[in-house]
């Protein structure tokens, strides 16, 4: 028997069982069996179980087993994803072993009074340590299902045991040193991408499976990246990361090609073959966000490189993106065709370069690359990922900031709707701020989706475009109608001036904020045919509704300050609409949030609650779809969650899912509240529609939403936030 560490298991290391086995049984005898009511008052002097009500120590003591240990004797098994059993000590003492070392090696001596085990139980993981009783001791036994009961019914007990997890469990030591090593980087101006890889894989990012399996390639991690990169970044080796352009650059597009990036609004230009200039958005969120796709990249790169890490599959691949090459400038117009076209020989040579790939692979390289999937492996294979990524956040400079200058912008457009500056606003001038999206509301508002949705729906039909399942008909026709305006790409103008004619105004984006505005002058919404399911009251003819995109992460702040300093007084009211990873649910569902936690510091906000007949309302609209009230988790970028950090937050704080903005934009308000910015009374309302369930093991990273999942949750809570601001309710 393996020794236990002192006492009686030094003991058994070096002679028979049988000779101290009377001895040993002896004092496990000693051991009293305690009482239901002893024992109940002996967990009332144990933190965190004194925070129990007396009823809730009842029914821990009830359905727990009193259980008794030799010493030597093993409690927990190293590695046992089976066992989730929290337990008290109640007598003896016990020692936690790394027995993946030799010899193995004392972790921790735990003595009577404490409680062990709880971390499995939580954040569903295999036993961390081997756990055996180092002298005769007793335990109380509590089953995981009372534990997390208890945890969920009795916020004083869920947060004492969070005070110990997150400062003793060390399941955000991962988190900790990715983000201080991006701080690191901000702060020196560089950042060292080969180490930063390094502590991202080390955070076995939920949203990333495969990150540490380096024979799977975690395609849709990989197309996630990609979509959000700039479209040479297998070409690229140096990123300079800005948040206000520099004096001599101040057009950057009479100087630079544009480099598009097709799933995330970023401004990015080529200053040279191999080096691009990134405006960031104010704010660390920007700059995470975009260090953790690189880090992603990398990643899964890497598993590319390594599949082609032979001569004999260089050559090939240099000789197939000749030739590929060589097409594309025969064929006077495209990019080299890859594995999608070309001559016979093309493809050919293209499948030999490639050939250390399935045929599902193949699909996946072609859907990430269309055309250009050699030529970009080629990229990947003689590039290493030796990027360099320099920083430059403004400081101590008297230019205008972007937000600034974005603030001016929205005040001179709001002034030309309403003729007067938004200072001299008079106090008949109702102001509705909202953050959703650039299609939503001005497509509820907007008549010309009620004049020709019969037209949409009868293209779509004869197209076989539509498919079954709309509970809501305009739904149908906001979402065919992307596909109706790329196949009559003139209608859009017809759009545009229906829009304009109902006093929508779209502000153009010269300003590189990555936050597009629209302003829609309210007194028009009653002269025209809009969704047929948005409630108005009245006819408002002083007030108009300030709709801007999502703005990412503390960029929310920001941007939320200066719209109230903006408006102050004038405003009525604060919406916001997003989208969010939900910790229980389904894609589709609404997530109602109670209160915001920022991660970082565990900073707790609560919120005014929904009014019971808005969530009716919703729930009405969306059958089938859950209605999910809790708190959220404001995060500093999705990708940067684990499952044990997740689980925290789910059984410690309550949190029912987690988005980027939430608690940044209700600082701002409660700020402006504080300092009489905004007046009392103005209304705040957040909605959220679920896009992705990070801890469904199989959730994929780039998974995109149906068009049945992510409509009608997105256009329901658009109509309920619109029919809010002009219902009945207005102040």
């Amino acid at each position: 028997m393996p020794a236990g560490g002192r006492g009686y298991g030094r003991k058994l290391a070096g002679a028979a069982w049988a000779d101290y086995y009377p001895f040993m049984l002896s004092n496990v005898a000693a051991v009293p069996h305690i009482d239901k009511t002893s024992l109940r008052e002996s967990l009332a002097e144990i933190v965190p179980f004194r925070f129990l009500r007396i009823e809730e120590l009842e029914e821990l003591v009830k359905a727990s087993t009193q259980r008794r240990y030799l010493p030597g004797e093993s409690l927990i098994s190293q590695g046992d994803a089976m066992s989730k059993e929290v337990f008290v000590l109640l007598a003896g003492s016990v020692e936690s072993l790394d027995m993946s070392r030799n010899p193995p090696f004392r972790v921790n001596v735990v003595e009577a009074g404490t409680y062990f085990g709880e971390s499995s139980a939580l954040i569903d993981r295999p036993r961390p340590y081997e756990v055996r009783a180092l002298e005769a001791s007793a335990v109380l036994s509590i089953p995981s299902d009372i534990f997390l009961g208890l945890l969920h019914r009795s916020r004083p007990f869920a947060q004492a045991i969070g005070t110990k997890l997150r400062e003793g469990l060390g399941i955000f030591d991962a988190f900790d040193r990715f983000k201080a090593e991006v701080f690191r980087g901000v702060t020196l101006g560089h950042i060292e991408i080969r180490r930063l890889v390094d502590l991202y894989a080390a955070l076995e990012p939920a949203l990333h499976s495969l990150a540490s399996d380096g024979s799977h390639i975690d395609w849709a991690a990989l197309s996630y990246a990609v979509r959000r990169l700039p479209d040479n970044v297998t070409r690229s080796f140096v990123f300079l990361l800005t948040d206000n352009l520099p004096s001599v650059y101040t057009s950057p597009e009479r100087l630079f090609p544009f480099v598009p990036t097709e799933a995330r609004h970023r401004f990015i230009y080529e200053m040279m073959p191999g080096k691009d200039m990134v405006l960031v958005r104010s704010g660390i969120s920007d700059i995470m966000d975009f260090l953790t796709c690189l880090a992603i990249f990398a990643v899964e790169a890497r598993k590319i490189r390594y599949r082609l890490n032979h001569p004999d599959f260089l050559l090939a691949l240099s000789k197939a993106g000749s030739e590929t090459g060589a097409m594309g400038s025969a064929g006077g117009g495209g990019g080299a065709p890859g594995l999608a076209g070309g001559s016979g020989g093309a493809l050919v040579a293209s499948r030999e370069a490639l050939s250390t790939f399935s045929d599902e692979e193949l699909i996946e390289l072609e859907g990430l690359w269309p055309g250009k999937a050699v030529e970009r492996v080629r990229d990947i294979v003689f590039h290493r990922q030796a990027y360099s990524v320099d920083i430059r956040k403004q400081v101590n400079t008297l230019n205008g900031t972007l937000n600034e200058i974005w603030s001016n912008q929205v005040g001179r457009a709001a002034e030309k709707l309403v003729g007067m500056s938004p200072a001299d606003f008079t106090d008949d001038i109702h102001v509705h701020l909202i953050s959703s999206n650039t299609h939503s509301v001005s497509n509820c508002l907007n008549p010309f989706f009620v004049e020709h949705g019969d037209e949409i729906l009868d293209w779509a039909g004869r197209e076989g475009r539509r498919i079954p399942g709309w509970t809501n008909r305009m739904d149908e026709i906001y979402s065919l109608a992307r596909d109706w305006f790329a196949a009559f790409p003139e209608r859009r103008r017809d759009v545009a001036e229906v829009e304009a004619r109902h006093g929508i105004v779209r502000l153009p984006e010269k300003v590189t904020t990555g936050i597009q505005v629209q302003l829609i002058d309210a007194k028009g919404l009653c002269e025209s045919d809009i969704d047929p399911d948005i409630f108005l009251a009245s006819c408002p003819e002083r007030s108009f509704v300030v709709n801007i995109d999502y703005a990412f992460g503390e960029q929310a702040e920001e941007i939320m300050r200066s719209l109230l300093l903006l408006f102050g007084r004038n405003v009525r009211s604060i919406n916001v609409i997003g989208k969010a990873g939900a910790l229980e649910g389904s894609r589709g569902d609404i997530l109602v949030p109670t209160a915001f936690i920022e991660q970082s510091a565990d900073a707790f906000q609560p919120l005014v609650p929904e009014a019971p007949d808005a969530i009716s309302r919703l729930a009405a609209a969306l059958p089938g779809r859950r209605m999910i009230e809790g708190p959220m988790l404001t995060v500093g970028g999705t990708l940067l969650q684990n499952r044990p950090m997740l689980q925290f937050y789910r059984r410690i704080w309550g949190c029912t899912g987690l988005e980027m903005e939430g608690i940044w934009y209700l600082r701002a308000i409660h700020e402006a509240t504080e300092l009489g910015v905004l007046r009392p009374g103005a209304s705040s309302r957040f909605l959220y529609y679920v896009s992705d369930l990070p801890l469904n093991p199989g959730e994929k990273l780039s998974a995109r939403m149906s068009p049945l999942e992510g409509i009608p949750p997105l256009y329901a809570a658009t109509r309920e936030i619109v029919s809010g601001i002009f219902g009945p309710e207005l102040p």
